[in-house]
């Protein structure tokens, strides 16, 4: 455990400045700085070349998603109290 936590990309990631997290911003929320964006943008290179390479196609999909998604896959029932969620007129939405 004493060697995981050196290798923990939490604390690196800090230490090396790549990103940080404000939690009055956005709790939860990973915000990039310039060097970190680099090496996200690098790494997201190599997956759009490797995707290529398999023949894979790249989707994106939404960022939030109704309740009614999240019940049904049992997701609300067990995980709710630990998800990001708000309402817009009347209906529960949740961050993926």
């Amino acid at each position: 455990i004493e060697e995981a936590s050196k290798r923990d990309h939490r604390k690196i990631g800090k230490q090396q400045e790549l990103f940080f997290f404000n939690a009055v911003a956005s709790p939860g929320s990973c915000f990039w700085t310039a060097h970190g964006t680099r090496i996200f943008n690098r790494l997201q290179e190599l997956l759009r070349a490797e995707y290529r390479v398999r023949n894979f196609q790249e989707v994106i999909t939404p960022n939030i998603y109704a309740a009614d998604l999240f019940k049904r896959s049992g997701h609300y029932q067990n995980y709710n109290s630990d998800m990001y969620g708000f309402k817009v007129e009347g209906q529960e939405w949740f961050l993926k």
